[in-house]
């Protein structure tokens, strides 16, 4: 099967978790989100979006590993999508951070989510932090299970040797001008280490990999065909083993909108076996990522109408805490982009 995709890049997002040794029983994470946007040109609520860096968000923090139980967590934000200006009336995406430390004395796992819905869900927080945490969790989930299927695994580690990594990359293409669709893809990839040599080189234990590529209608953002692949090796040699193809277990996604629901329908597909978890992560990329196209999709001031589907619940209020139903970025944006203290034009 031939899995490859081609195209002009418009975007790449990145999510990223760390796991390292902490003291005792407890271990380190860090969890990051790039979001690098390569096109586009869009008039956004008082403001010119173009492309560059969108999102760089570190949060570092640590966990018991026996429970999951959220022991600390700090960040930093060095780019965020809405920084104050006058638009937003000084708000700006960094202003609901704090109410992630609620999170402290949470275990990682099953039942995080509606945890973090609760302290940071919808206009309480942003939606690309929820992506980061949720992933987070999904992947503390998998070291554990890794740890209870291995015993090896298990052996004592030193303070800051690596336990755990996982890289999952979005990319989006537009195959040809004019062209209604986008090319989406996703690759997910996790390390898992043993314990150090010792002269102290690092030992791989697992490598497991994930490939989800999906077409998508860029008018109603409507799945096409979508493909998906993956494979697991084992170290310390991590020789080369054939790929098991998932293709034939997608078929429902097709017709499917990225512009609701679509998590929901990931869960209930595959959210309930262990097996299936890597790719689980794979497939609830592909919405939040597609979000990030639209300003790719427009190359001038007024908005693409495939900037955002239509009926989507991201064309209007509600979706994080700058554009909340009652928030001044949101009466901006409904305004035509004009601040309300500024005349209509002629």
């Amino acid at each position: 099967m031939v899995f490859d995709v081609s195209g002009e890049p418009v975007h790449t997002r990145c999510l990223a978790v760390a796991l390292t040794q902490g003291e005792g029983d407890s271990v380190e994470f860090r969890a990051d989100i790039l979001d690098l946007r390569k096109a586009g040109l869009m008039g956004l609520g008082g403001r010119i979006a173009t492309a560059g860096i969108i999102h760089k968000m570190e949060f570092l923090g640590s966990f018991a590993v026996e429970t999951g139980i959220i022991e600390r967590i700090e960040w930093n934000q060095s780019h965020v999508m809405h920084e104050a200006n006058r638009a937003t009336k000084g708000e700006c995406c960094r202003d609901p951070v704090d109410r992630l430390t609620a999170l402290v004395g949470t275990p990682l796992g099953a039942g995080f989510a509606s945890s973090l819905k609760q302290c940071f869900g919808g206009p309480l927080g942003c939606t690309h932090v929820n992506t980061l945490f949720q992933e987070l969790s999904a992947f503390v989930s998998r070291f554990q299970f890794m740890r209870d299927e291995n015993p090896a695994y298990r052996e004592e580690r030193k303070v800051g040797d690596r336990l755990a990594k996982r890289s999952l990359c979005f990319d989006a293409f537009f195959p040809s001008e004019g062209d209604a669709t986008s090319n989406l893809s996703v690759r997910l990839a996790d390390v898992f280490y043993a314990p150090n040599h010792e002269n102290g080189s690092e030992v791989l234990f697992r490598y497991e990999e994930v490939g989800v590529l999906a077409e998508v209608d860029l008018k109603g953002w409507q799945i096409g065909n979508v493909r998906a692949r993956e494979r697991s090796r084992s170290g310390p040699a991590c020789e080369d083993s054939p790929w098991t193809i998932r293709s034939d277990e997608l078929g429902d996604f097709e017709g499917r909108s990225l512009g609701g629901g679509m998590a929901r329908f990931c869960l209930e597909r595959f959210g309930t076996r262990r097996v299936d978890a890597c790719l689980l992560s794979a497939l609830l990329c592909l919405a939040p990522g597609m979000t990030q196209v639209g300003v790719a999709v427009s190359n001038s001031l007024i908005p693409s109408s495939s900037a955002r589907p239509p009926n989507s619940r991201l064309s209007g209020p509600g979706p994080c805490y700058m554009l909340r139903a009652d928030g001044p970025l949101i009466e901006t944006i409904f305004a035509g982009g004009r601040l309300r203290s500024e005349p209509e034009p002629d």
